[in-house]
């Protein structure tokens, strides 16, 4: 899949701009604050419907305009066009998105259709930070691979949200809402079991992902490790009978807990995904280096997973990833990048692509300031 063209009107500070695109490497240079990363968040709303930076819909609209629009053309790995449209008004807080005509009744209906792959110096919270960071990644991959998992994953939320804010009322009230509770105790159960095994199945594949590409990335011998920890376990039984029966089971077990907090504590929401290098904790014990080779080695494995899964090449972002980076780390990155479909790349520094790319039709560059694109 590629993405043949764009263009915004008022989107962020780009009042207008209409842009072609290579089939290959798109090298996107400027100065800070710029631009460059407001045409990689177009290409998002195209893929996910929504910005992967942006939390509302309404800060994408240029100050002083009361409407963004996104045109574009999406050519499929066989060779099928995509004329989407995209639009949000901030008049009425509408948001629109139409394919090859077709307004869209629910977004969640385009993921996964256009696979998207993104990674920025902000995604470090993936190997830096705590579980929450791994579990999004972990939704994203699958959800992007599997509808099934998305709508299980939406039900999933909705529940918790619901059953959170029973446990807090009889945590205030100390009233007996048990019998409230259980309805939700079903559907918990039921959402989150599909869900962990999933993930679980999830992790097993796409551990061989992560060892192929970390080893393209390092000269080193290391041997880089993913381990899903459910939040109880389940003794590796990835059977829906099993993990229900287990899943109640930890739930009566903390049923006073979770009273006292007025929160959930079973399910899920408390996974972790592990990951290690030679056996160790990569929290613990892993230098910056090891860090960054092993969060662009997840993008990778992530890229290729989802090229399989979804029978389509996605679309990957790097979004000034190449500062974080030795000249090493670069070079290997960028000869992968070649091997890869389409790709965009945000830098700030003009020097270090001329080295391995070779810029034409396929690798193209382009300078952007004050919202303004040029081709180089």
């Amino acid at each position: 899949m590629i993405i043949g063209s764009i263009r915004l009107k008022n989107f962020r500070n780009h009042s207008d701009t209409d842009l072609e695109f290579g089939e290959r490497a798109n090298v996107i240079l400027g100065n800070n604050g710029e631009g460059k990363t407001n045409l990689l968040e177009a290409i998002s709303y195209i893929c996910l419907t929504k910005s992967f930076y942006a939390s509302s819909d309404s800060v994408i609209v240029k100050i002083g305009e009361d409407k963004f629009e996104i045109d574009a053309i999406v050519i499929s790995d066989l060779g099928s066009n995509y004329r989407i449209h995209i639009s949000y008004d901030l008049t009425n807080s509408e948001k629109n998105y139409s394919l090859n005509g077709k307004k869209l009744e629910t977004f969640s209906s385009i993921i996964g259709k256009f696979p998207i792959v993104f990674l920025s110096p902000e995604k470090a919270g993936i190997t830096f930070g705590g579980p929450a960071e791994r579990r999004k990644f972990l939704d994203l991959v699958i959800s992007q691979s599997d509808l099934v998992y998305f709508s299980e994953l939406s039900e999933y939320r909705k529940v918790l949200r619901h059953r959170n804010k029973i446990l807090s009322e009889i945590k205030n009230s100390r009233s007996d809402y048990y019998t409230i509770l259980e309805p939700w105790n079903v559907q918990l159960i039921n959402y989150g079991s599909k869900l962990m095994i999933k993930r679980a199945a999830f992790i097993d594949e796409f551990k061989n992902y992560i060892l192929s590409t970390y080893k393209n990335l390092s000269d080193v011998n290391e041997c880089p490790e993913i381990q899903y920890t459910a939040s109880f376990s389940f003794d590796g039984e990835a059977v829906y009978e099993k993990i229900t029966e287990k899943f109640r089971n930890e739930l009566i077990k903390k049923f006073d807990d979770e009273i006292r907090f007025g929160t959930t504590l079973v399910g899920p929401h408390r996974d972790e995904v592990s990951l290690k290098i030679n056996k160790m904790d990569l929290r613990k014990y892993a230098s910056q280096g090891q860090h960054k080779t092993f969060l662009v080695a997840l993008k990778l494995a992530e890229y290729f997973y989802l090229k399989e899964r979804c029978q389509e090449s996605p679309i990957l972002l790097l979004d000034d990833v190449f500062s974080e980076l030795d000249d090493s780390r670069v070079q290997h990155m960028l000869r992968i990048i070649e091997t890869l479909n389409q790709t965009f790349i945000t830098s700030t520094n003009f020097e270090i692509f001329d080295k391995v790319l070779e810029f034409g039709k396929s690798n193209r560059k382009y300078i952007v300031s004050s919202g303004n694109v040029k081709e180089s």
